[in-house]
């Protein structure tokens, strides 16, 4: 039984320390406490036995009496935070003190009676104070402990599934959910089936208008991961695309919502929710016009929803568009009359590999002998079904192998359909008691969405499911971490990999066959009660040929989740006892009556997520145990000030559909106000801050904000006292560049921050013409005084250009960097070559204006890289960046930069072959300076390159300022510019990164064709050191251009230096 634990497991802790913080100097009370705390973990041990067996080998009697111990666990710490936040938290009503005791003595009745009903305890008699309740506790404590002795739960599988910890080989940065084993034939057969019409002939040959191309199977085959494949290697070639899911019960508004937003970005920061179907036509209609689409349809379940996407897609077609769409439901391709491919199950040597890779990270035959012979006799079982095997190698990698027949027994394979979900099943039951919860809290969400990894540790935090282990660690969320981790080792959730929105955060989904097994859990052990479209057929609030899952009789709803939904009012069935629910979740959905918000008592967590709920919100100051608020993409009434009155709130999110909310400005007194907030996130604009606000924030470990310029340097002094930060996301919105004054303040802010791991610093501003490109940027000893911490792991700088490389950013300083994106004006070799030896680095991005003629990454540097940016070409050694998957890089067109063979270019040979991993190349090709046919030429070699991969690689070719392609004419003109002459007066030269300012001043000389620079150096007033040192910063400047013109240095007005025994320091 996966939840036999309820409460249970926090019961002891809570009650100790509130017990010992208020009444511990009562004579014999101390020694009461420490007794209870005993009894009551002995019992959550032995209930974490219970949790380990399979629900088929328990007796009724079993599941009755953990049931039973389950709902009373529930109702006893309701009445323990109850008493906490009413009594010990400092409420001054009386009446409220008196009314939280009772509820505590209220809660020992009723296990009182429930037990009597079992003829199992002695009636426990009435107490007048909340002192003595500790003895009735104790002693209820010790009468459940012998129902239990009495009642012993004992199967094959309560001590199969040993407690594991957690894994610490999963690192942070995700691998795929699969490496793609055996998926190379299939992916080319696609994308003929997608290119060639029916006779065979190339779909641009014959004229071909719109293809589309169903990938049919059963369910964890892989056509999702197939279709994605496909997507990937040839969405570049198409003006459009878009892959998004559907769902077995579709609300098609949301579906084309989702179509619109994956096409255009910018509705992303729309507000759609009153948008009806007809409006997303439209606005659909006018941005395919005159597009080639491709577009994926995952995950259809009928053929009325398939009908509805394909009308409107054929009918908005402009030649030469395809789709994909995938079904596990044959019916729906029996009555299409596109193409069909039957995606099959793996090969039995792709079987083996898919399993091996999944057990020992690597392909490879293993010699042992029981290894060989139950691996075989478990992948057979398998059927080549790719989620099946993972799932199972998932849940086999940490044990020996004496023990895997052990577990193909207890799994207890069935037929051939069954066996996925059975496998999938006892890998629940084989999680830690303290995993199962976090994975069945994930049916609170609806099918196909994706969830944001850090939103939801915080709502199992504030559930309770995340326990500091240790006395004094107070480390929830990295606990938290953790968790989710271990979860994904199994192969239980999924992480999204999503590009760029790795800089701000990562998000996760499960697969549609695990949710399916966790509803059915969570059901069972009333976990979660769910209202969803595919519960639901009338759009009313009327029961009629509505199936809910609802709690079993006799069971009080705990968690509510409404998905997808447009009713009037929940049904009365579910809402009976709302101040028993712990968590309200409302996603998609719109209620037109709503209990009232005050009859949410218990309610811990309250999230809302696009949808409209008529709740009034002034009440929304007396839910003091909520822990964690969430509304995003909702229009709502204006939050009360009262917010400031949730003393229990750790988390709180609002993300508005309207980014310029102007009741986010107008909470800030109130929210500030949170000491005990750990994360806040905010998308409003904020214009205005209260004084000493942001300051009191004390507990803060997560913040989001967008501030405005006009309140960043009150901000950023405010900044520095929030010393437990750990993830900083800030953009400051302005007109201007960032001052050297606001960055200085931002600086000696961030010295004071030393638990950060994770940085995220966006400058907006306007930025006309080149001025980008020609300024030299920030001067890095700005930044030079801050010294991160060593556990940051993630960091970004957008928009503030830093001269060169901070000497901090180098591997001893940042050992556990895995993902870095900045800003330079010069990189040199140098630069990367320090890069390459960051160990844990997996996402390096970096963008400057001048780049090393080429960089050569060698066999040792890299090693676990997955993406790789920048804006210089590159070459590779054998052996170069082993696991990297994504590579965007830029080729000039500038004839220096390549090698001239008879006028033409020579093939490009960077060795992009030799990277074994790679999937997906981006290329840059540099125009400003070239005619259109080198250009082209540039173009066509780089598509050789590329094309030699075994891999078969997706290429994205694009022109930077392809605006300057210069005509022939214009190109022999400007060849002819050879030289460059400038006058130095070495005096004024005070900057300690001189050749910074000279390289801005060289490439704003056209410097692509210079063949001879002269600087004349006026040495009037100047010392000696100071020349040597400016034409030491010449030479340098010079050298790192690509074209290596010749440099001439001319000392003039030497008769007037200063005296040459003048000490470097002094100021001139």
């Amino acid at each position: 039984m996966e939840l036999a634990l309820g409460a249970m497991a926090r019961l002891a802790p809570k009650l100790g320390k509130l017990l010992k913080q208020e009444y511990v100097l009562q004579k014999g009370l101390k020694p009461d406490i420490e007794s209870l705390s005993r009894e009551l973990v002995m019992m959550n041990k032995s209930l974490a036995d219970a949790s380990k067996v399979l629900p088929d080998q328990l007796s009724d009697v079993d599941k009755h009496w953990i049931g039973q111990i389950r709902e009373l666990s529930y109702d006893m710490e309701d009445a323990i935070d109850d008493f906490t936040v009413r009594v010990a938290g400092g409420c001054d009503d009386p009446a409220a003190a008196t009314d939280a005791a009772k509820g505590i003595k209220k809660i020992a009745g009723k296990v009182t009676a429930a037990m009597e009903k079992f003829n199992l305890i002695k009636k426990i008699k009435d107490r007048h104070q909340l002192a003595n309740k500790v003895k009735e506790i104790k002693e209820l404590s010790k009468e459940l402990a012998d129902l239990h002795s009495k009642y012993t739960i004992n199967g094959p599988g309560a001590n199969l599934a040993a407690t594991t910890g957690i894994d610490p080989r999963v690192p942070r940065a995700y691998k795929k959910e699969l490496d793609l084993v055996g998926i190379e034939e299939a992916r080319h057969q696609v994308i003929n089936m997608l290119t060639t019409d029916q006779a065979g002939t190339h779909a641009h040959v014959s004229g071909q208008d719109l293809k589309i191309v169903s990938i049919v199977g059963v369910e964890g085959l892989g056509k999702t991961t197939l279709a994605k494949a496909v997507y990937d290697r040839l969405k570049e070639k198409f003006d459009c695309s878009v892959f998004f899911s559907v769902g077995r019960t579709p609300n098609m508004t949301r579906v084309f919502e989702k179509l619109l937003v994956g096409l255009d970005e910018k509705y992303e920061q729309i507000d759609m929710a009153r948008w009806d179907l007809q409006q997303f036509c439209d606005k659909l209609h006018k941005f395919l016009r005159n597009k080639r689409y491709f577009i994926v349809v995952d995950d259809i379940w009928d053929i009325a929803s398939w009908e509805i996407i394909k009308d409107f897609l054929e009918n908005n077609n402009q030649g030469r568009s395809r789709i994909i769409m995938t079904t596990r439901n044959f019916k729906v391709i029996n009555e299409a009359k596109e193409e069909v491919y039957r995606l099959k199950p793996l090969s039995n040597d792709n079987s083996k590999k898919l399993f091996d890779k999944s057990v020992h990270g690597h392909e490879g035959k293993c010699l042992d002998k029981i290894y060989v012979e139950v691996s075989s006799e478990i992948i057979d079982k398998c059927h080549g079904i790719p989620l099946a095997i993972t799932a199972v190698a998932s849940l086999l990698a940490d044990k020996p192998c004496q023990d895997w027949a052990k577990v193909y027994d207890s799994i207890g394979f069935g037929k051939k359909e069954d066996n996925t979900m059975r496998i999938l099943s006892y890998s629940y039951y084989d999680l830690p008691c303290y995993l199962k919860p976090c994975l069945l809290y994930l049916s609170m969400f609806p099918e196909d969405v994706h969830i944001q990894i850090h939103e939801l540790i915080w709502l199992w935090i504030a559930e309770g499911f995340v326990q500091v282990q240790e006395e004094g660690h107070n480390r929830l969320f990295e606990i938290g971490e953790r968790y989710f981790d271990e979860l994904v080792n199994r192969s239980m959730i999924q992480v999204v990999e999503k590009g760029y929105s790795m800089l701000i955060f990562q998000d996760c989904h499960i697969h549609d066959i695990v949710l399916d097994l966790i509803r059915k859990l969570s059901r069972e052990e009333n976990f979660v009660t769910i209202l969803s479209k595919e519960h639901c057929t009338s759009s009313d609030s009327s029961r009629g040929d509505m199936e809910v899952d609802i709690p079993y009789s006799g069971s009080k709803a705990r968690r509510l989740t409404v998905q997808n939904r447009s009713v009037e009012h929940i049904p009365q069935d579910i809402m009976d006892r709302p101040e028993m629910l712990r968590s309200v979740c409302i996603q998609f959905s719109v209620i037109e009556n709503m209990a009232p918000l005050c009859s949410f008592r218990a309610c811990r967590v309250l999230y809302i997520s696009y949808g409209r709920v008529p709740f009034d919100l002034k009440h929304l100051g007396k839910l003091r145990h909520l822990k964690c608020l969430v509304i995003r993409g909702t229009l709502v009434g204006e939050l009360p000030k009262e917010i400031g009155q949730l003393k229990s709130l750790q988390a709180l999110v609002l993300a508005y559909a309207n980014e310029h909310h102007p009741v986010v400005e107008k909470l800030l007194p109130a929210i500030c106000s949170l000491t005990q907030l750990s994360c806040l996130i905010l998308n409003g604009h904020l214009k205005s801050l209260p004084s000493d606000s942001i300051g009191n924030l004390v507990s803060l470990e997560h913040l989001q904000l967008v501030i405005d310029r006009s309140v960043a340097e009150a901000f950023v002094v405010e900044l520095g006292k929030l010393t437990r930060l750990k993830m900083l996301l800030v953009a400051f919105i302005s007109e201007v560049e960032p001052e050297e004054s606001l960055q200085k303040a931002l600086v000696h802010s961030l010295c004071s921050l030393e638990r950060l791991q994770e940085v995220t610093l966006a400058f907006v501003f306007p930025r006309p013409g080149d001025d980008r490109t020609l300024s030299p940027g920030t001067p890095a000893s700005i930044w030079e005084l801050w010294e991160p911490p060593k556990q940051l792991r993630r960091l970004y700088i957008g928009g503030m250009i830093f001269s060169r490389c901070p000497a901090w950013m180098n591997a001893s300083c940042l050992p556990c960097l895995r993902y870095l994106r900045l800003e330079l004006f010069v990189v040199e070799v140098r630069d990367l070559d320090n890069l390459a030896r960051f160990p844990e680095l997996r996402y390096l991005s970096i963008h400057g204006s001048t780049w090393p003629l080429m960089y050569t990454v060698g066999a040792e540097g890299f090693k676990n890289l997955r993406t790789f940016i920048v804006q210089t070409l590159l070459k590779f050694d054998m052996g170069a960046m082993p696991r990297l998957k994504e590579l965007d890089f830029l080729v000039s067109t500038n004839s220096h930069v390549y090698v001239i063979s008879s006028g033409s270019l020579v093939d490009l040979d960077f060795g992009v072959d030799k990277l074994l991993s790679l999937e997906h190349v981006t290329v840059t090709v540099y125009c400003p300076g070239a005619t259109l046919a080198q250009v082209e030429e540039t173009e066509a070699a780089v598509r050789r390159a590329v094309e030699r991969h075994p891999n078969r690689l997706s290429l994205n070719m694009e022109r930077l300022d392809e605006c300057d392609i210069l005509s022939d004419e214009k190109y022999r003109i400007q060849s002819l510019v050879h030289a460059a002459e400038y006058l130095v007066s070495v005096r004024k030269i005070k900057d300690a990164e001189a050749d910074v300012g000279f390289i801005c001043v060289l490439r704003g000389s056209g410097f692509l064709y210079l063949r001879t620079v002269v600087f004349s150096l006026d040495c009037a007033g100047a010392s000696m050191w100071q020349v040597e040192r400016v034409e030491v910063a010449i030479r340098h400047a010079v050298d790192i251009l690509h074209n290596n013109p010749t440099l001439q240095l001319i000392r003039i007005n030497i008769e007037e230096m200063a005296s040459s025994s003048d000490h470097p320091n002094t100021e001139v």
